[in-house]
């Protein structure tokens, strides 16, 4: 039985949950941001600005001619922009948002599935595997998770340059919005480290899985085994 097999047997056999858990996931994930922001504001949002996507999508195909440069554009996108206003400000001023973004949104629901594949995993091997073990492949996921989940945050912030991104997070956790921003490049790799950490857990478990349901000797195997040994003794 390969690696695969294994994690897709495992997925398999729990595929209600699976799917279940990956959509939770991205939902739960996007509301605890929204809830962060509320709180540490303390303004309710007050605004919301649905995009046309697709449409503008298609335009930037249109009008840019080098794909090179046509796919980091499309890459930053937004979909869906929820935020809070400050009319004190002319005609307003977006203190804080949170924004939908398609390539973001994308990364967060491959995680969601990275997440569901341990859970699928450790609901086979929690009959058989040592709790240690699983403690431990749960710890790691854990980490990975954050890294990942950590960088994929798109929020905005007024005193951030009002861009969306992931330092907004650390600024908001108290990180000074300098030392932020000088951080902001590192989180595509902090993102992949995250993403190896998971991988490297579920390939972990699979293993481990496939060593619990190796086939046992059946009675032929046994026969063939001594009759091999009874030869090499009759040689010697």
């Amino acid at each position: 039985m390969t690696l695969a097999h294994t994690i897709s047997s495992a997925i398999a056999a729990h595929l209600r949950g699976w799917l279940a858990l990956v959509a939770g996931f991205a939902v739960l994930y996007y509301l605890a941001l929204l809830a962060a922001m509320i709180y540490r504001f303390g303004n309710w949002p007050n605004y919301i600005t649905p995009y046309n996507w697709i449409a503008n999508v298609q335009e930037i195909i249109r009008a840019t001619p080098s794909v090179q440069d046509m796919l980091p554009i499309i890459r930053d996108e937004w979909l869906l922009e929820v935020g809070y206003m400050n009319m004190d400000y002319g005609n307003g001023i977006s203190e804080w948002s949170l924004n939908l973004i398609p390539s973001k949104m994308a990364v967060i629901l491959l995680l969601g599935m990275l997440i569901a594949t341990v859970w699928a995993l450790a609901l086979e091997q929690r009959t058989s595997c040592e709790r240690p073990k699983m403690s431990s492949c749960i710890a790691a996921s854990g980490a990975g998770a954050t890294l990942v989940g950590l960088t994929g945050a798109t929020m905005s912030w007024v005193v951030c340059c009002a861009t969306p991104s992931w330092i907004v997070g650390l600024a908001m956790l108290g990180l000074g919005v300098s030392t932020a921003n000088w951080l902001e490049p590192a989180g595509t790799w902090i993102g992949a480290l995250g993403f190896i950490v998971m991988a490297t857990t579920i390939i972990a478990q699979a293993r481990g899985l496939r060593a619990i349901k190796k086939p046992a000797p059946t009675p032929s195997d046994r026969h063939a085994v001594n009759v091999l040994a009874a030869m090499e003794v009759g040689q010697q």
